[in-house]
């Protein structure tokens, strides 16, 4: 599918190329993802009782932690993009938009939990209408409601094709699942790219958009 902005196989096409062309830094951030995330879950699923304050302390830890690495992960899949190569020098700087990004991300989900109650279709329209929140925190250091303001003006008219692309994102992770997991290490990092890379169709980085 393709439409006056993105097309889904060239967006899958370049996550692959880029992640070809990057292999041993992306299985390393893979490898760092699961140790900071999915091992100690894990571990603390064995340490306390279901439900026990000790629990859900630990849990909420771990979910700011997997927060910060959403955002360590789009920062990084932006810079690959716009110049070629992973800049970790460029980390640091989400640190001062941790409190706009997790603001921003409570605000989209109750806009999305509030359209799914008052009925499915508002709720998924919502979903997309905001989808880039996040993005434009990290990407143009916006705040929490110039951010939502903003995402509404990027995706307008093309909440069904981001949609659609959504879907078959999902799709190719599932495959990775199926493939005893491993295939995340391949999967995840495809998808993060083909998802930078349509975001860029929405909104060029900065340096393209004054030369354009």
């Amino acid at each position: 599918m393709a439409n006056d902005k993105f097309s889904i196989k060239e967006a899958l096409n370049y996550g692959w190329e880029t992640f070809k062309a990057n292999v041993p830094f992306f299985i390393g951030f893979m490898v760092v993802m699961m140790l900071l995330t999915v091992i100690p879950d894990y571990i603390v699923q064995k340490m306390f009782e279901p439900r026990s304050v000790g629990l859900i302390s630990v849990k909420i830890v771990l979910r700011l932690i997997g927060l910060v690495l959403g955002m360590a992960a789009t920062r990084i899949s932006l810079d690959i993009h716009d110049s070629g190569q992973p800049d970790l020098s460029r980390i640091g700087s989400i640190v001062p938009q941790i409190p706009s990004y997790l603001v921003s991300k409570i605000l989209y989900g109750l806009i999305v939990f509030i359209g799914l109650i008052l009925l499915v279709i508002p709720g998924i329209i919502v979903a997309y209408m905001f989808l880039y929140v996040g993005y434009l925190v990290i990407d143009r250091g916006l705040g929490p409601i110039a951010a939502l303001s903003e995402s509404r003006v990027l995706t307008d008219g093309y909440k069904m094709d981001l949609f659609l692309f959504s879907l078959v994102v999902a799709l190719v992770n599932i495959v990775g699942v199926v493939f005893l997991f491993v295939g995340l290490f391949v999967t995840i990092p495809i998808t993060l790219m083909a998802s930078a890379y349509v975001y860029r169709r929405f909104s060029p980085a900065e340096s393209v958009a004054e030369t354009a």
